[in-house]
């Protein structure tokens, strides 16, 4: 650790060396939110109650206090090497909210996490905001002695007046505020959270509808750039829309604090907007306005709203964070609404529950992304969402790869060319590299994580990003990034799907499948997630269910009953291992129009190394590489899936990964 332990210690002899033992410990499950003092008593070997009792002996501190200070300080240092965001940081130090490490970390430093690169580059010392009291040993045992003695004299003249403020205090609580404190514990873990709610179409109008969504998620955008607050995904908060649920209600299922909700009526050449900020607990309205606006003059209200918020709710925003927010992406009311009407349609183009992607609704956003560069030729954000649309057409099979990510590429460069600062075109270009013909994993890999650097909370940049991952490893990081994905879009099933794929390569299977059944409920025609519950239950060894989960693939793709008792005649004869055998059999000999059984090589190449043939799992790699049909998405990950572990040092593997561009990421251990 290049934290200095003995730097951070008070106290002598026996007592500095407990204290550095225990800051020891601490250092070492730092990336543990869970690890708190009644685990650190146990590595230390003592009860809870002597470790809080010495601890408080020698720092006159709490023990969660000892171990968040610990934390902090190791943020900090973190934070000056520059290489993580705010939020990765708390995350390695063992925050599980972002918003919270940013509070603890301005109410121990005296500033946002955001300011340390500032700091650094202006010179400006890293003082505690409040340094902790350390007296010499004599000095301090005087110092006790003293307040006891006050505290002796106060004691008889005190208790009578706190019994009864205790009362009081208690009859008000639990009688008047019970529901209150029962959503107390979730408040305080979530500190600064936000969900942004669908605005009203009040216009008379009701193709209006894409101006209130368009409005409701430029406030949205310019949220997600302020590092400190956590705020709900567009498409999550977008469940909500027809909800008969509370303001509460909705907060709690969220676990979001506060929420904005709004209203646009649209008239002539004017538009009314209304906003409201509520804490959800109180429900308490703690800022509500009506902006009434020329359409020529609309831009600016989404920057004012975002602002107004972050003051509300006693945010610091650093000089970056408040420039972002400022920053207006046309000055072109004609370019701005035409691209309102694309980027709602492209939202359009997925169904309610992301369950599909329709490639119509797709093609009819095009011409009014079209329409808003042709108004202004500077606009960056139309060019990326063109781009966008473009990519999406040809990556769910809807054009073929030559024509909609050629496309995607020109356009996404050109959004670059005038924002180099979006997230969506490096994501798009990121992409492009790895799956849109590119084939440069490291460039894309760069691509998708500067996505990720610009935007923490644009969750198809860590969608992508989990995926470059499990190519190139370590798979530790895809797990990371797929749930902070998972955090903004809990509700896409193809990020539940991606979640349950890295939690088969981590080996995590009965983790994987209880994710599998969540992308299930979500889309139950994917046949990716039904693959999932076949290799996890052979894993697992629950032969029966495995069975079971694939007959019913078969039954989707196939009317020839013959399949199924022949797979049931191949369970009974040899268990699991007979049904992978008959996989091989059927993908080489009579395939089935579903991957795992579409003849594919691969196919055969991987259900050889489950079974632990080693030369025809060689042979069938070998065969992938000479096919012509692409199936990147699957032998791209051969460096990462564990099914393969068995060809790690097989010369002939190490070849047919050099072949396939890989061997760069060829990193995994086997134990």
């Amino acid at each position: 650790m290049s934290l200095k332990i003995r730097d951070m210690i008070p106290g002598t002899g026996n007592e500095k060396e407990l204290l550095e033992r225990l800051t020891q410990i601490t250092l070492e499950n730092l990336e543990n939110e869970n690890f708190g003092g009644t685990e650190l008593a146990m590595h230390a070997g003592m009860s809870i109650s002597t470790l809080n009792r010495r601890l408080h002996k020698i720092t006159s501190k709490p023990t969660s206090q000892f171990i968040r200070e610990i934390r902090l300080k190791k943020a900090k240092e973190l934070l000056m090497q520059q290489t993580d965001t705010a939020a990765e940081v708390a995350w390695k130090v063992g925050f599980g909210s972002p918003a919270y490490f940013s509070k603890c970390f301005h109410d121990f430093y005296g500033f946002p996490p955001g300011e340390v690169k500032k700091r650094m580059e202006e010179g400006i010392p890293f003082e505690l905001k409040s340094e902790p009291e350390l007296l010499p040993d004599n000095e301090k045992t005087i110092k006790v002695i003293r307040e006891r003695v006050f505290s002796k004299k106060m004691l008889l003249q005190s208790v009578a007046v706190i019994i009864v403020i205790s009362l009081v205090w208690l009859l008000y609580n639990f009688l008047i505020k019970a529901n209150y404190i029962q959503n107390t514990s979730s408040r305080e873990s979530q500190e600064l959270s936000i969900v942004v709610l669908p605005f009203k179409n009040f216009s008379d109008d009701p193709k209006n509808q894409y101006f209130a969504d368009g409005l409701m998620e430029d406030i949205l955008n310019n949220l997600f750039r302020i590092t400190a607050l956590r705020v709900v995904s567009r498409t999550t908060a977008d469940q909500f829309r027809e909800t008969n649920l509370s303001t509460r209600e909705i907060a709690k299922e969220l676990k979001v604090n506060y929420v904005l909700e709004g209203s646009v009526r649209r008239y002539e050449d004017k538009a009314r907007i209304t906003v409201q900020l509520i804490d959800a607990w109180s429900d308490e309205h703690l800022w509500s306005s009506s902006f009434d606006r020329e359409l020529t003059d609309i831009m600016g209200i989404q920057s004012d709203v975002a602002l107004r918020v972050a003051q509300e709710l006693n945010m610091v925003l650093s000089e970056s964070e408040i420039k972002q927010i400022e920053k207006i992406s046309t000055n072109s009311p004609e370019a701005y609404d035409y691209y309102l009407r694309a980027r709602f349609l492209l939202h359009k183009a997925n169904s309610f529950h992301r369950a599909d992607f329709d490639r119509t609704g797709v093609l009819n956003c095009i011409p009014y992304y079209e329409k808003a560069i042709a108004a202004d030729s500077t606009f960056a954000e139309a060019y990326a969402g063109l781009a966008n649309a473009w990519f999406n057409l040809s990556a769910w099979g809807f054009l073929p790869s030559y024509e909609g990510f050629t496309k995607a590429g020109i356009y996404s460069k050109k959004a670059l060319e005038y924002d180099p600062y979006s997230a969506e075109a490096h994501a798009v270009t990121g992409a492009l590299f790895i799956w849109g013909g590119g084939r440069n994993i490291e460039e894309g890999s760069k691509e998708l994580k500067m996505a990720v650097d610009l935007n923490p909370h644009f969750p198809t940049a860590h969608q992508w990003y989990a995926q470059s991952l499990m190519i190139t490893g370590p798979i530790e990081e895809a797990r990371f990034h797929v749930n902070r994905a998972l955090e903004l879009e809990p509700y896409f099933w193809v990020v539940q799907n991606l979640s349950a794929w890295i939690y088969y390569f981590e080996e995590e299977y009965e983790k994987a499948i209880e994710t599998s059944k969540i992308a299930r409920d979500l889309n139950p025609g994917f046949s990716s997630n039904s693959w999932l519950f076949v290799l996890n239950y052979a894993k697992l060894g629950e032969g029966d269910k495995m069975l079971k989960e694939l007959q019913v693939i078969i039954k989707r793709y196939t009317q020839d009953e013959t399949y199924l008792d022949e797979i049931q005649i191949a369970y009974n004869e040899n268990g699991i291992d007979g049904i992978f055998i008959w996989l091989d059999d059927v993908n080489q000999n009579k395939p089935i129009p579903v991957e795992g059984m579409d003849g594919h090589p691969f196919f055969s190449a991987w259900w050889n190394a489950i079974l632990g043939n080693k030369n025809e799992a060689v042979f069938w790699l070998e065969r992938t590489l000479e096919d012509p049909r692409p199936l990147g998405h699957y032998s791209n990950l051969i460096t990462t899936n564990p099914d393969f572990d068995l060809l790690r040092d097989d010369p002939r593997f190490l070849v047919i990964l050099e072949k396939f561009g890989l061997t760069p990421y060829h990193k995994r251990k086997v134990i």
